[in-house]
């Protein structure tokens, strides 16, 4: 049988790191977009739109809390959609086109149903090309980048140039979508009766052909095993069940609640900082940016730290430590401009204190991030191992992935509002003791309930 005939430049459009490249900038230019407004909401409300600054943080809670709840109520069904689509290649494409439409409505600010709705559509682009990308890693330069770069050059070279950055990033990487080029998955042909897969004169396993529909990054050696596995033909158990067989896991639910109270402080962190910071120090856009930089550029350094402290030590105690160490921390961000602390202030150490907390959380943090979905697939690695097949032929990856996408997004949604609540209700010193008690109780619960081991030990038993 004569061979399709490849299209023009089919070796670097296939290659891995055009893939990847791809991806990474892709989920690098979503997650920059959901902390890129975030310096710069108080002039679009109060210089664009007239609204009254009492309203600014109320409105800024609202703004960033729609796109946890649309991406809580869309992950799900996207996730569903991606698992039964062969080529990824059409979702993802699309998820950056309707994130151009979200991103053009936010900047222009017309309306405010005009800016709600861009956010709806950015939430619902970000939850799509999250779960098609898989890039977990890229999430950090893009919480970087958002607020450092549209805080300062919204205040340095004006609104417009601070938009032009994501809407260009946008559009290059659409191009680069479009250029790319996916690894196919072996045909059913290419099995033997036997079940193995098909093999070379040599002994190799057989070449497979890519074509412009082939589905991102697929592994000759995934589908090989998916030929091999026991070679028998029994049908899987059914999927419908995952999530309640998962959720009825107190582990999983541990998980959970730790996703959920991790984005719930950082979004908290997002909505608070850029009005009490304006109110204590008279600080603008580039200043909260810069703050925000200071938060998260110790975190890149002190990852892989945390990384090490994992594989030689399990998920439960470091998780647990990084709970405990954040605690005094966000205590110590509420002293400055406190009536109780009146050192603290713009005229005395109150500078200090915050940046150094900030700082400080920044280098603790790494103990969280991500402690929830690693854990999950510990957990999800138990129960396959025990089960074969009882999540689907295919597993629970993707819906593992989805469930805790959903409880960030819960963080993200109501993170903003609770923060909201409270700085107004009881002010933002008070918040914070009762966000430091939080994460006390999160120590309490990760010792209970996680366990001590790392999906790398999970898959390899000598180990």
């Amino acid at each position: 049988m004569v061979s399709p005939r490849r299209p023009y430049g089919y070796g670097w459009r296939s290659s891995k790191r055009l893939l990847i490249a791809t991806a990474c900038v892709a989920m690098f230019t979503e997650t920059l977009l959901y902390g890129f407004v975030v310096p710069i909401l108080p002039y679009m409300l109060e210089v664009r739109l007239h609204a009254d600054p009492a309203q600014t943080q109320s409105l800024t809670s609202t703004l960033l809390s729609i796109h946890g709840f649309v991406t809580i109520i869309s992950a799900p069904f996207i996730a569903a959609l991606i698992d039964k689509t062969a080529n990824q290649k059409i979702p993802l494409l699309l998820s950056l086109t309707v994130c151009v439409a979200g991103t053009l409505l936010v900047a222009l600010t017309p309306t405010f149903w005009a800016l709600y709705l861009g956010r709806l559509l950015q939430a619902i682009a970000g939850s799509a090309a999250w779960i098609v990308c898989l890039a977990i890693l890229t999430k950090k330069a893009g919480t970087v980048g958002g607020p450092v770069v549209a805080g300062v050059l919204l205040e340095w070279q004006g609104y417009w140039s601070a938009w032009s950055v994501p809407l260009t990033i946008l559009v290059v990487d659409i191009i680069a979508r479009l250029i790319m080029i996916e690894p196919s998955p072996p045909t059913v042909d290419s099995c033997l009766e036997n079940g193995s897969p098909a093999m070379t004169h040599n002994g190799a396993p057989a070449a497979i052909e890519n074509t412009e529909t082939s589905p991102l990054l697929s592994h000759q050696v995934r589908n090989s095993e998916t030929c091999s596995r026991d070679g028998d033909t029994r049908s899987a158990a059914p999927a419908s069940g995952f999530y309640c067989r998962m959720l009825g896991d107190a582990r999983i639910l541990a998980s959970v609640a730790n996703t959920i109270v991790h984005s719930a402080i950082i979004a908290g962190f997002e909505t608070t900082f850029p009005v009490h910071l304006r109110q204590v120090f008279n600080w603008g856009p580039s200043s909260v940016g810069l703050i925000f930089f200071t938060l998260q550029v110790p975190a890149i350094f002190f990852g892989p730290v945390s990384g090490w402290l994992r594989d030689r030590f399990g998920i439960r105690y470091p998780t647990m430590a990084g709970w405990i160490l954040v605690a005094p921390l966000i205590w110590l961000l509420g002293i400055p401009g406190s009536l109780n602390y009146p050192g603290a202030d713009a005229k005395g150490h109150g500078k200090a204190i915050f940046i150094l907390s900030t700082a400080g959380i920044g280098m603790v943090m790494p103990l969280i991030l991500g402690a929830g979905f690693v854990h999950t697939i510990i957990v999800l690695q138990d129960i396959e191992s025990k089960e074969p097949n009882i999540f689907g032929a295919h597993g629970g990856r993707s819906r593992a992935f989805a469930m805790n996408s959903v409880g960030f997004n819960v963080g993200l949604m109501f993170g903003p509002l609770f923060s909201t609540f409270l700085s107004e209700a009881i002010g933002y010193y008070y918040m914070n003791i009762t966000l430091a008690a939080i994460c006390l109780a999160m120590a309490a619960v990760s010792f209970c309930f996680f366990d001590s081991g790392n999906p790398q030990r999970s898959r390899d038993p000598s180990k």
